[in-house]
């Protein structure tokens, strides 16, 4: 699949659409960039990913809680109430042409395809922020691959069917790794493959990759890890605004919807009974 690349600026604004838009297809296209926050003067901005099924043609219209729109305002109201004091922003990264269904996101052609503009995003950002990807789904699969050209401190694969690779090396160094998945989640039962450009690699928990788990709470299914108030979106939030000794692993539950949560088990753990079994 071959794309003109994203030109990030503010000047792609379409005043008709929003004066935030820092890139956006020609009507009839399917990528859209959209920051929420003071991007240029914050500390930490989060990049939203979102997976299949999400266009320009909907982004704008869609008034589902799960919306990429929706899920980036929520995160960053959680981050705002999370850390008053810092500033911070989010990024909606629909820049790549995403799978319309999930049995279209069988290979990783639109992974491939958009990754090296996810990680161009990340050089636009201001230097002395602290970015961190945030991917769902697919979209993970997209922040994998754009890993090793990127400059983010963590990136966080919320119920992926693979990071688009096999080996830890093919994600660069320097960026930590963070997985969540809901119990109900069944996105785990995808094969964990690559052949070419068949199959999405494997899952951030695999020894291989040694992704830090953290808990998500009670969520539903593979579309609730954006779930307001809960344990995943607080886990979100805090890796996003680097607040490490605050996120819970999985099968630990904060108490509290603020900064004051129980302490994390080892940062490792799950990793590491995976790998000794």
């Amino acid at each position: 699949m071959t794309v003109t690349p994203l030109r990030y600026g503010l000047d792609e604004a379409d005043a008709t659409i929003g004066p935030r838009l820092l890139a956006c297809d020609p009507p009839g296209g399917a990528r859209v960039v959209e920051a929420f926050g003071d991007v240029v003067n914050a500390d930490h901005i989060a990049v939203v990913v979102p997976g299949n099924g999400h266009h320009l043609g909907n982004y704008f219209t869609s008034q589902e809680a799960h919306s990429p729109r929706s899920r980036g305002q929520l995160l960053l109201r959680t981050m705002q109430q999370l850390a008053p004091e810092s500033r911070s922003a989010v990024v909606v990264w629909v820049g790549y042409h995403a799978p319309p269904e999930w049995y279209n996101a069988i290979t990783n052609d639109a992974a491939y395809a958009g990754a090296s503009d996810l990680a161009a995003l990340t050089h636009y950002l201001p230097r002395d922020a602290h970015i961190t990807l945030v991917g769902h789904s697919y979209g993970s699969t997209v922040a994998g691959l754009a890993m090793a050209g990127a400059r983010a401190e963590d990136c966080v694969a919320l119920g992926s069917p693979g990071m688009g690779v096999v080996h830890r090396s093919e994600l660069g160094t320097g960026t930590r790794l963070w997985a969540g998945y809901g119990e109900t989640d069944r996105i785990r039962l995808i094969p964990q493959v690559r052949l070419g450009r068949l199959g999405l690699g494997r899952n951030p928990l695999h020894p291989e990759l040694g992704a830090t788990s953290f808990g998500t709470g009670d969520i539903p299914g593979h579309c609730g890890y954006y779930a307001e108030g809960s344990e995943s979106l607080l886990n979100i939030a805090r890796i996003a605004l680097g607040r490490y000794d605050e996120v819970t692993s999985a099968g630990l539950v904060s108490t509290s919807s603020t900064t004051e949560s129980r302490p994390p088990r080892s940062a490792r753990s799950i990793a590491a009974m995976e790998a000794a079994a």
